[in-house]
């Protein structure tokens, strides 16, 4: 029931949600990822009505119904998985929260939503899109289409949330190690503005990206970073 084609992605992830995957289990987090929710308390990224957010490799979706009880009219959240939106699905359906209905669970292909809207597809731009585990999860090759298809589907005034996780010393993956660095060499071409950035020696401990069985000392060698992105307008500074 995979979905075939999917540029760069390994048959690997699709595997693990057709074999039965539990909740909290490998890289299901169980819940909210930790940065999300730290962001999310911090920070209003939902100001304005009727925003619309994006959450690519979204498996339970346990991040997009997070943001869409932070105030997103409507949160796309898309799986090249058929079992991961199957779980998603019925995520939302367990859920008690009113915002569950704002969520849209869309099983494609990532890529393929940037050229539909090149091609004068129905899908429109979103205010907000959050990559968590997502960039990391694709082989390295894709990397520069995995930016301009982002780059596509942002709005012009949209802010592009991105989790760089895994940062360490890491061979091979998925999933692939990131650091600040790489994610700036293929955003910053593209017109994109770093506005803010939480490092991973900034960011505490316990806001940084871990699955729920491992020990908080283990985001000193899997470590995360928060970069909030915007287009590049004159004046802008840097937070």
């Amino acid at each position: 029931r995979a979905l075939s084609g999917h540029a760069g992605l390994s048959p690997h992830w699709d595997q693990l949600w057709q074999g039965g995957l539990s909740k909290g289990s490998r890289f299901d987090v169980g819940g909210v990822s930790r940065p999300l929710a730290a962001e999310l308390s911090k920070r209003s990224h939902a100001p304005r009505p009727g925003m619309t957010a994006l959450v690519p490799g979204c498996g339970r979706a346990y991040d997009a119904l997070a943001l869409a009880e932070h105030g997103f009219a409507t949160v796309v959240a898309v799986d090249c998985s058929p079992a991961a939106c199957d779980a998603a699905r019925a995520e939302l359906d367990a859920s008690d929260s009113p915002a569950a209905s704002r969520v849209e669970i869309r099983c494609a292909d990532f890529f393929t939503l940037s050229s539909s809207r090149n091609n004068g597809g129905d899908d429109a731009s979103f205010d907000f899109i959050w990559d968590c585990t997502f960039l990391c999860a694709l082989e390295p090759s894709v990397r520069q289409q995995w930016a301009e298809a982002t780059r596509a589907l942002l709005a012009p005034d949209g802010t592009l949330l991105s989790c760089v996780f895994p940062i360490g010393e890491r061979e091979g993956g998925p999933p692939y190690a990131l650091s600040e660095p790489l994610v700036r060499g293929l955003l910053e071409p593209l017109g994109l503005e770093a506005v803010h950035v939480q490092g991973q020696h900034q960011l505490a401990l316990e806001e940084q990206h871990r699955r729920p069985g491992d020990p908080l000392e283990s985001v000193k060698e899997r470590g995360t970073a928060l970069m909030t992105w915007q287009v590049r307008t004159g004046g802008r500074q840097c937070m």
